[in-house]
């Protein structure tokens, strides 16, 4: 028998269980959405000497003191650089007395945004801030200070220093520090193997004939989303019926070491294993599944077996209801290092619960290190159920654009409802010794759209 825990024990007893898996080196074309198993420190200093910023001329600061309105002062170029072409030739010296407009002029060298300065030149000006004199001179109007549109050696990145830490996703602009750093390869950790079921006898799937009771199944493809967002890959099992030797030989099966073949994302030469098998993996690169995620079946009914299943399976049961609403049917258990959640299959209380519970899971097997979604205060714009002695996560719409954040609360009029998960952009969450917040409250919302790991 299982017992009930508040939710803030469940999510505990969750996290107590999960190890990232192993780690393996990937190209740089793989690496997006990937979770870093290194801290990336950088190999050098870039730039690796002074580079221009804009457009224009490379020059002395010091020779354009004298520069004013009035009174400009000449300069002459004999080259360009051009980015990515090193300056063959250093600046010239400078005379020692400054000329005019009309005289021979400084030395200067035409320049181009991001090209390396050549020795002796400390500053830049901008072509609009000048006016052309003949096909090779120009002339100055206001002195320069040194560094002015010079970007100083390092400052992009110096050696040694740490760009990205162990446990970050690579996102689109972590991917960008990547290739600033020059890397071809990199190491990560491996994406989770995650399973799912739906159950009951009255699912069908998608296209399939819609007979009297029956309904389609719709949480196995969320859920299969919501998992491969969170950066594992996924596999479904379909739908089984309400037979607890059916789904408790499917869990079985997940358990197995041959449960899992990696399908590689890029040819097997190109990826590094670390090691070349996780721990309790068949020798043929076959594995358990790091988690298994079944749906429905949770509560305590005649045909409700998902208790029995994981009985059968030999499964260690560490929770089977929690103090939460909805999702309060929720299961957890452990075979190994496998993680098995029986969640509930009313639409909203398995979105509830992958959100709440697996999601962090997820996480944490991925090797990330922050395992919360981002949250902030607003507004309650409405009224919310919360009942007594249980934590609530009420699905919200929020609105940013005014003054403060505003959540308006999407509370169904029936559990079963799927359009509040659709709408919903974040959770509003009651805590379960907090009272009922009233219009106008301040509430805690997770915001849903701000940790999707999908590449």
């Amino acid at each position: 028998m299982g017992q009930e825990l508040s939710y803030r024990a469940a999510l505990l007893r969750v996290l107590e269980a999960p190890e990232p898996g192993a780690c393996e080196t990937v190209p740089f074309s793989a690496a997006a959405g990937r979770v870093l198993a290194e801290r990336l420190l950088a190999d050098r200093d870039d730039p690796p000497a002074p580079k221009s910023a804009m457009d224009g001329f490379a020059l002395r600061a010091a020779d354009t003191q004298q520069a004013t309105a009035q009174r400009p002062l000449c300069f002459r170029f004999r080259s360009v650089i051009a980015a990515g072409h090193v300056p063959v030739e250093p600046l010239p010296a400078s005379p020692e007395r400054k000329p005019g407009p009309a005289a021979a002029g400084l030395p200067a060298v035409r320049i181009m945004t991001g090209a390396l300065l050549p020795v002796g030149a400390d500053a830049v000006v901008k072509q609009e801030d000048t006016e052309r004199v003949g096909a090779d001179g120009f002339s100055l109007r206001r002195p320069l200070l040194p560094g002015d549109h010079v970007i100083p050696p390092g400052a992009r990145m110096r050696r040694g220093e740490a760009l990205l830490e162990a446990g970050e996703t690579l996102g689109p602009q972590a991917v960008g520090i990547l290739a600033a750093a020059h890397r071809a390869h990199v190491r990560v950790y491996r994406r989770p193997r995650v399973a799912l079921l739906a159950i009951g006898d009255e699912l069908v799937e998608p296209g399939q004939p819609l007979g009297p009771g029956k309904t389609p199944v719709t949480n196995l493809y969320v859920l299969s989303e919501l998992a491969r967002r969170c950066g594992a890959s996924v596999r479904s099992l379909g739908v089984v019926p309400d037979d607890a030797g059916r789904i408790a030989r499917l869990l079985q099966s997940c358990l197995l070491p041959s449960a899992w073949r990696e399908e590689a994302e890029v040819p097997p030469s190109a990826c590094r294993e670390e090691p070349a098998a996780p721990p309790g993996a068949g020798a043929d690169g076959t594995a358990p599944c790091d988690l298994v995620l079944t749906l429905g079946g949770t509560h305590r009914g005649d045909f409700d077996f998902v208790h029995t299943a994981l009985e059968r399976a030999g499964a260690i049961l560490h929770f089977d209801r929690v103090r939460m609403t909805p999702a309060g049917s929720t299961i957890f258990a452990t075979h190994g290092k496998s993680l098995l959640f029986g969640l509930p299959g009313t639409p909203v209380a398995a979105w509830v619960a992958f959100e709440t519970l697996v999601r962090p899971a997820l996480a944490k097997l991925a090797g990330c290190t922050a395992l919360e979604r981002p949250a902030l205060a607003a507004r309650l714009a409405g009224t919310v159920e919360h009942m007594a002695g249980r934590a609530a996560f009420i699905p919200c719409r929020l609105e940013l654009g005014g003054p403060e954040p505003v959540a308006y609360p999407i509370q169904g009029r029936h559990p079963h409802e799927a359009p509040a998960s659709l709408r919903a952009d974040g959770l509003i969450r009651c805590d379960e010794d907090a009272p009922p917040p009233n219009r106008g409250d301040w509430v805690r919302v997770e915001w849903l759209a701000g940790a999707d790991r999908s590449a």
